[in-house]
């Protein structure tokens, strides 16, 4: 639990940086990509039962 609070900190000051104005280097959209990708992944797997292997 201690690194998904890590990785929701992480994705708040990513947010607050493209709120403030920062601007991403042109490839940025293929990283949103593949984060989104494991955080999906991650989420499937916390709603499986501990006992029950993916």
């Amino acid at each position: 639990m201690r690194q998904l609070n890590g990785i929701a900190n992480n994705i708040n000051q990513i947010a607050r940086a493209l709120n403030g104005g920062y601007e991403p280097a042109a490839d940025i959209r293929h990283t949103v990509d593949e984060l989104h990708h494991l955080l999906t992944q991650i989420a499937e797997a916390l709603r499986q039962p501990a006992d029950q292997e993916a």
